[in-house]
């Protein structure tokens, strides 16, 4: 049986930004703001998307060893990325198998004239105090360990550019025989230049490809396998014309789609 540990990280409040050509990065913004800075509106819906994600994956591992980042201390880019690192390293073995990481609130997008970038953009999720780029998630990969597995849900604007870091197509379900890591599924519901958005029913907030996922888990048969879970989630999302729901399945054996969520 798989070791599952699950990386759950949500941003209601990002801290604004700013550009410095000087650094050639993101540094802190602080009144007055500039035009340029990036300012984000608060999310209503991040603890409870974090909070149904928690459910689901309990309900599914029990004894799933659990982190989540969620405040203002927790989420900053230096403890996300040690967070995530520490479970991927090869020289500093974690003891899980399986890995689970879900990304919860602001994405936004930047121009850049990498030439790696077809799009000339770069993606980036918005944390308590600086950003995490999507160029961050390639070396990641590359250097993780082999014995993983990996699944990824990412519910912000460009989540399926985010994760992936490159530019795709719009497809539904991507299937990728050659991988540059360990085995992985990403689920998501942003293809490059579109917006997610909250939704509100019944006093409970929550982001659109989160509620359509926890309505799927609802019915024990969904729960098959990640790809029955998915097809039954996704036309619920497309029905929003703002979102396309994407399954990325990078795996050179095409079997991780066919096991039961969170257990592989």
């Amino acid at each position: 049986m798989s070791e599952v540990h699950a990386v759950l990280i949500g941003v209601a409040e990002p801290a604004p930004v700013r550009w410095s050509d000087q650094l050639a990065t993101f540094v802190a913004a602080s009144e007055p703001f500039l035009d340029s800075d990036y300012r984000f509106a608060t999310l209503g819906g991040v603890h409870e998307d974090l909070d149904t994600y928690t459910r689901m994956i309990v309900d599914e591992v029990p004894d799933a060893v659990i982190s989540r980042l969620e405040g203002t201390e927790e989420a900053t880019l230096a403890s996300v990325t040690a967070e995530l690192e520490r479970h991927v390293r090869p020289d500093t073995p974690c003891s899980c198998s399986a890995l689970v990481i879900v990304l919860v609130g602001h994405g936004f997008q930047v121009q850049t004239w990498d030439a790696s970038e077809p799009d000339r953009l770069d993606e980036l999720f918005a944390l308590a105090d600086l950003p995490l780029i999507d160029d961050w998630w390639v070396p990641f990969w590359r250097a993780a360990r082999r014995d993983l597995t990996a699944t990824i849900i990412v519910d912000s604007c460009h989540s399926e550019t985010i994760v992936r870091g490159l530019f795709v197509p719009d497809p539904v379900i991507v299937r990728e025989t050659v991988s540059d890591g360990p085995r992985r599924l990403i689920i998501s519901a942003s293809m490059d230049a579109q917006l997610a958005r909250e939704f509100s029913i019944g006093g409970r907030v929550q982001g659109v490809l989160t509620r359509e996922l926890a309505q799927a888990w609802a019915s024990p048969p969904n729960r098959a396998s990640y790809e029955a879970w998915f097809v039954y989630a996704a036309p619920f999302v497309n029905q929003t014309m703002t979102q396309t729901a994407v399954l990325r399945i990078i795996d050179p054996q095409q079997t991780i789609q066919l096991a039961r969520p969170f257990t592989a």
